[in-house]
Formats: structure tokens, C-alpha cells, sequence
């Protein structure tokens, strides 16, 4: 009887030790990218497309979907193509417009509308750059109807359920006309408060229900494109979204002061109804774009004064996406100092600058105290501002706990 019962109690000690020794979650992923890795470049997209991933914090909504995408819908909203400027133009389509309904016949121009909307086979010359191809783009896909964003936040939703990602932050510029209308007929008053209260009692807040059913209704519409709820519901019903407010700040200060009065109004009160919907704000435009350098200062007194008033709408920041040549020694020197110090920035978009701040040690230690993430933007740095491996500041704000 008592050799069953030794034989026993020895597999109950390896089993425990096996047990023991089994490797972690962490190691067994890392020695499955080791396998991917050694195996060439695309193994390991495989196996990264597949890899469990959390959140995408910086996405624009405008620069995530695919020209193709674009010119489908145009198509549909009776738009015209210039094939000089390669733009998008007002019907009626009398010659040399061509209608965007006919792209498709057309491949030579169907072509070039692709290039010209992205950065696809794009080459820089002298005198224009990666930066200057991207930011002019935008211009150029510009006039369709915003009846399709929920068509393109179903397009972002499955390509992120695809990636197996779970959450996304879409940055959205919803309507402002008459934010920019009583800003343009009341100039700036460096009294925030006072100009506040001006704009206010001028009817600004009319367009806080118009941008708050923007997100709503595109929600609905990407919902009932992927049928979520029903027994055929796409894996994009699983990935969450919410939006972040745009605030373009290449406009006049007047301007850029009203819009984002109106996204701080239009966030809180989505904040105060407990909706999904906006979380917070973000200036976007080119950081070296005239009005965005001679204003910047002014830009982030002016965060500064709202924060006060609306504390619980949350602030992401691009700051720092900049680079030498691209603006003179001391463009470079402050941004992001004062997106922490003066905008109240809880997250910091590109961060390129970074080591050119004054006293960036202790800048970079002071965001770490402050627990101000930065959302690095490898590819984006490199084909816009031409920043990329050893002269990229990833490794300093990692070794910083950024």
C-alpha cells in the first residue's frame, strides 16, 4: 500500500513543479513576436495585425479614411473633380470639370485624385515636402457632405476591429459657422471673461445642439451600417468610439477663441448628460502655419481661462510637431511647455520638439510628475516633418515614463 501512495505524492510534486515553472503571459507574447520576428517582416505583420491591442488615441477622422473612399462619395453627392487642381468642385460640371460619378472610366485621373489625396507614391522635391503634400490635401477633398461620417466612422471601427483594437478617439470638427460668424463681428477682447459672456449673450451656444446630434447621429448611422444589437453584427460593433473637438487654430484669435468656447460648452454638457459622445478638445492645423506661430501664446492663455471655467472637459494638445528648418531656433523652444504650463494639455500630440524646449529635463520630468501622456506618431513624424529613427525623441520620453 505504501508504494501507490510514494508514486502519488511524486506526481503531485511535478505537477505543482511544473506548474511553478510555467512561463508568464508576458513571456509566452514575447517569445511568439521573437518567432514572428526571426521569421521576416511579414510574418510579424501577421502577427502584430493580430495581436491584442487597447486604444488609439490620435486619430483624425478626416485623415483616416482612404481617398478611394472619398471619391466613391462625391460620386454620390453630385460633386465635380477639377483635374488641374485635382480637387473636388461645386456642380455644375461643365468642362474641364469631370464628374465624380465618372472617376471610375476615368483610371489616368481616378489615379492622380488618389495621389494628390494622399501620401501614396509621393515623392518630395525641392521646394515641397512631405509636410507641405500632407497638409494640402485636405483642402483638396474638401465640400462633401457630412451626412457621410457615419459611413466614416464605420470605415475607422472595422479597420480597427480588424487590427483587433478595442477602443478609438476620433478627432471631429463638427459645425461652427455661427460660432465664426458673431466672432468675426465681435473682435477679441483680451478680457476672457467679458468676451465669454459677449459671445454667449450673442447666441453662441445655439450650436451646441447641432454639434452634440453631429457625434450622435454618426454613431447611429456607423451602428446601423454594422448592425450591432442583431444577430449578424459586424466585429466593428465592439470597438468603442468617442470624439475629441477640433478647434482650428489657423484662424483669427477672435475666431479660435469662439470655436473653442463652443467645444468647451458643447464637451461639458455631454460630460453633464452622462452621453458618449465628445470628451474633450484639441487644436489642429499645421503648429508652423503663420497664425498658429504669432498666436500661439495667446492660444494657450486662452485654454488657460477656459480650463477655469469648464474643469472637467479634458485637453489633448498637438505641440511640438515641429522640427528644425521648419520654423526659426525659437519656434522650437516653448510649445509644448506651455500646452502643459498654460493649456492644461493631459495628453501631448507628437512631441517632436521636445529636446530643443528650454530646460527639456526638466520639462520631461515635470510631465512625468504630471503623468501628461504623448501620443508618438512614428510614421507621421517621418513623412512630415522627415524625423525618424535615432533623431526621434521616443526613447527619451520612454526612458522618461511618457
Amino acid at each position: 500500500m505504501r508504494r501507490p501512495a510514494r508514486l502519488f505524492a511524486c506526481l503531485v510534486f511535478a505537477a505543482l513543479t511544473v506548474h511553478a515553472q510555467a512561463p508568464s503571459p508576458e513571456a509566452r507574447a514575447a517569445r511568439a513576436y521573437q518567432t514572428a520576428a526571426q521569421a521576416g517582416p511579414l510574418a510579424l505583420r501577421a502577427f502584430l495585425a493580430q495581436f491584442p491591442k487597447g486604444a488609439d488615441l490620435h486619430v483624425h477622422l478626416s485623415g483616416a479614411i482612404y481617398a478611394e473612399t472619398f471619391i466613391r462619395d462625391a460620386g454620390e453627392d453630385g460633386l465635380c473633380v477639377d483635374p488641374a487642381a485635382l480637387s473636388f468642385a461645386k456642380p455644375p460640371c461643365t468642362a474641364p470639370l469631370v464628374p465624380a460619378a465618372q472617376l471610375p472610366a476615368n483610371q489616368d485621373l481616378y489615379d492622380r485624385l488618389v495621389n494628390a489625396f494622399s501620401m501614396r507614391s509621393f515623392v518630395p522635391t525641392p521646394g515641397f515636402s512631405g509636410h507641405d503634400q500632407f497638409f494640402s490635401t485636405f483642402a483638396r477633398f474638401s465640400g462633401l457632405n457630412k451626412n457621410h461620417t457615419g459611413e466614416w466612422v464605420d470605415e475607422v471601427a472595422s479597420r480597427a476591429a480588424a487590427q483587433n483594437q478595442q477602443y478609438v478617439e476620433l478627432m471631429e470638427t463638427p459645425p461652427f459657422t455661427h460660432a465664426a460668424q458673431i466672432a468675426h463681428e465681435n473682435p477679441l477682447n483680451l478680457d476672457f471673461a467679458r468676451y465669454r459672456e459677449s459671445l454667449l449673450a450673442l447666441g453662441l451656444r445655439d450650436e451646441i445642439s447641432l454639434d452634440r446630434e453631429h457625434v450622435r447621429s454618426a454613431e447611429a448611422q456607423r451602428r446601423d451600417i454594422e448592425h450591432c444589437g442583431a444577430p449578424q453584427a459586424a466585429p466593428a460593433c465592439q470597438v468603442q468610439i468617442r470624439y475629441i473637438y477640433q478647434v482650428l487654430r489657423g484662424n483669427s484669435p477672435e475666431q479660435v477663441f469662439a470655436q473653442s468656447l463652443l467645444g468647451f460648452e458643447t464637451v461639458q454638457q455631454t460630460i453633464d448628460a452622462h452621453e458618449p459622445g465628445f470628451l474633450g478638445i484639441n487644436f489642429v492645423m499645421p503648429e508652423d502655419g503663420f497664425l498658429s506661430m504669432r498666436d500661439y501664446t495667446l492660444q494657450m492663455k486662452m485654454l488657460d481661462y477656459l480650463h477655469s471655467v469648464y474643469p472637467k472637459v479634458h485637453i489633448s494638445l498637438h505641440a511640438g510637431e515641429l522640427a528644425p528648418g521648419l520654423v526659426p531656433p525659437e519656434g522650437l523652444r516653448f510649445h509644448i511647455r506651455q500646452a502643459v504650463e498654460l493649456g492644461h494639455a493631459e495628453r501631448i500630440g507628437h512631441g517632436v520638439d521636445i529636446l530643443y524646449e528650454d530646460d527639456a529635463p526638466a520639462l520631461l520630468k515635470e510631465m512625468a510628475a504630471k503623468h501628461v501622456m504623448v501620443e508618438v506618431n512614428l510614421s507621421s513624424n517621418e513623412a512630415i516633418l522627415d524625423i525618424y529613427g535615432v533623431n526621434h525623441p521616443f526613447p527619451f520620453h520612454r526612458r522618461r515614463g511618457r
